[in-house]
C-alpha cells in the first residue's frame, strides 16, 4: 500500500458480474496478493480467466457456496501462511477511493496496532457519501465486513469469523467478540469505501427514515436466524447495541410488507429463522 504496509487482500465472489474486475482493479495495486475466494454453485469461467490474467490474483475454488464466514477465514489463514499480518477484506460489490487505504494504514503506523482487530472505512452509499463526523476516526462496536483492514495476529488469538452464522451478522459477531476481548474496531471517517449494499432504497414513516435493502428471501432468513442468535450471545455485555437489534425485528417486518417485493415469501423465511433459531439449527439452509 504505497509501501506503508505489506498486505494481502480477500474477495469473495457469489455469481459476479463483470463488474467485479473493475472492482478488485481500485485495490489490486495497493496489495501484494489478492485471494479470490469463489462461492459461486456455477463459476463465471471468462470472469475467472481475466482475474487470472494479473499475477496478482490467487483464485480458490470453494467448491460451492460455503458462506462467507468460511471464505473470509480461508483468506485469512492462506494470508497468515504466507507471512501477512493485515488482510484487506472486501465485497465483490465494493470498490475503494483515492487515498482510502493510505488514509487507514497511516492510522496503523501511529497507533499501537496490537490493541487493534479491525480499522475499518466509512462505508458509503448512493444516499450517504459522506460521514457526518468531523472526527478523522472513530471507536466502534461494529462495522461491515468490506474494505477493512483485518489484523490477523488479533485473528489468530481470538479465533475466526463464525462459520454457522453462513452468512449475516458474521461482521458484527467478530466485532462483538474482538470488543468483548478488548480489541478496538477502529472507523476512519474520512476514508471512503463504495459499498453496494443490496438494491438499497430509502422511505419515510411519518418523521423517521428508514432504508430497506431489497434482499432476497433466503438473505431475510439468515438475518433473522443470526440477528437472535447474536443478541442471546452478547445481551448481557452489549445490552444497548442488543436492545437496538431487537428493535430491528420490527422495522425490518414493516419494510418487507410495505415497500419490498415477495413479501409472502420473505415473511415465511423470516418465520423459517426464527423457528430454526429455536431449534438451534445453524449453518447452510437446506429446504
Amino acid at each position: 500500500m504505497n509501501s506503508l504496509l505489506a498486505a494481502a487482500a480477500v474477495v469473495v465472489l457469489y455469481n459476479p458480474d463483470n463488474i467485479v474486475i473493475d472492482n478488485i482493479n481500485t485495490y489490486i495495486n495497493d496489495v501484494e496478493i489478492v485471494f479470490v475466494v469463489d462461492n459461486s454453485d456455477q463459476k463465471k469461467i471468462s470472469i475467472i480467466k481475466n482475474l487470472l490474467k494479473n499475477s496478482k490474483i490467487y483464485y480458490i475454488d470453494n467448491h460451492g457456496n460455503q458462506g462467507i464466514a468460511n471464505a473470509l477465514n480461508i483468506g485469512s489463514k492462506n494470508a497468515i501462511n504466507m507471512g501477512y499480518k493485515w488482510l484487506l477484506t472486501m465485497d465483490q460489490d465494493s470498490k475503494i477511493t483515492q487515498d482510502m487505504l493510505l488514509k487507514m494504514t497511516h492510522y496503523i503506523q501511529t497507533h499501537t496496532a496490537s490493541e487493534i482487530s479491525i480499522i475499518s472505512p466509512f462505508h458509503a452509499n448512493k444516499f450517504q457519501q459522506n460521514s457526518s463526523t468531523k472526527e478523522l476516526y472513530s471507536t466502534i462496536l461494529t462495522t461491515m465486513t468490506s474494505g477493512n483492514l483485518l489484523n490477523l495476529d488479533v485473528f489468530q488469538q481470538i479465533g475466526g469469523f463464525t462459520e454457522n452464522l453462513f452468512i449475516d451478522y458474521v461482521d458484527n459477531e467478530y466485532c462483538l467478540r474482538s470488543n468483548l476481548l478488548k480489541f478496538k474496531v477502529i472507523r476512519i471517517n474520512h476514508a471512503i469505501l463504495e459499498h453496494n449494499l443490496g438494491n438499497l432504497k430509502q422511505h419515510q414513516i411519518f418523521w423517521k427514515k428508514f432504508f430497506s435493502t431489497n434482499h432476497s428471501p433466503i438473505r431475510r432468513y439468515y438475518s433473522f436466524r443470526n440477528r437472535l442468535k447474536i443478541i442471546e450471545l452478547y445481551q448481557n455485555n452489549f445490552p444497548t447495541y442488543c436492545q437496538f437489534e431487537k428493535s430491528r425485528f420490527f422495522v425490518d417486518i414493516i419494510i418487507v410488507l410495505l415497500y419490498e417485493k415477495e413479501r409472502c415469501s420473505k415473511f415465511k423465511m423470516m418465520l423459517r429463522g426464527y423457528l430454526d433459531y429455536k431449534r438451534g439449527i445453524f449453518g447452510k439452509y437446506h429446504d
